[in-house]
């Protein structure tokens, strides 16, 4: 009996890239890469027409919301699987990604190897996350900056641009005591400004 090959689409607007990793993925006989796609637009509209088993994804094309078509068209083909493979190596990234509900985030630096072997956990219902970016996901969670719940909800006000005693206002506290934990947050951030703390907070999804 003849192997299912499962049906690979990829979504990436660097061209050559593309054309190797068909090229190698096709050598195999775990799966098959049918259809190549240089921008999200040209990809939802072949969706409509046909889903893949597998959708690879790049993350930098410039034409439209990456983040927002995942949640987009994971909503619509609950069957289909995405896998993010991309440079981006950053854990703010990351983990941005991974929220929308994808099925796997492999690095461009990975293996074909490794690409199949995700594919094929992905495939069978798995999250595969590689070993690269398991690795950045753990080292960043030993360095995260840990909040209490007041300190988030103030930071989500200076965020807002509100001054001590607006905050202090809008949860109840006296300006001194926002005084105090504004001091102490700054210490956590290791930083010497508001403005350093704010760059930060946005930068790591903090509020």
């Amino acid at each position: 009996m003849k192997q299912y090959r499962i049906d690979i689409n990829i979504a990436d607007d660097h061209a050559m890239f593309c054309e190797a990793l068909a090229e190698a993925v096709n050598r195999t006989q775990a799966a098959h890469l049918s259809r190549m796609f240089n921008s999200v637009a040209v990809c939802r509209r072949a969706l409509e027409e046909r889903r893949p088993d597998v959708l690879l994804l790049d993350i930098t094309m410039n034409d439209e919301d990456v983040e927002a078509f995942c949640r987009e068209a994971l909503a619509a083909y609950p069957k289909m699987k995405i896998i993010i493979i991309t440079v981006h190596d950053e854990y703010s990234v990351i983990r941005r990604m991974l929220d929308t509900g994808v099925h796997g985030y492999l690095l461009k630096s990975s293996s074909v190897d490794e690409l199949i072997t995700a594919i094929q956990r992905v495939w069978r219902g798995e999250r595969y996350i590689s070993s690269q970016v398991s690795d950045i996901i753990d080292r960043s969670k030993e360095h995260s900056i840990q909040l209490t719940d007041i300190e988030r909800s103030i930071l989500r006000l200076i965020c807002q641009g509100l001054s001590n005693p607006r905050i202090a206002e809008e949860l109840c506290l006296s300006s001194e005591t926002v005084n105090w934990y504004r001091k102490r947050m700054l210490s956590k951030f290791g930083v010497k400004n508001t403005a350093g703390m704010v760059t930060i907070a946005v930068k790591e999804m903090l509020v």
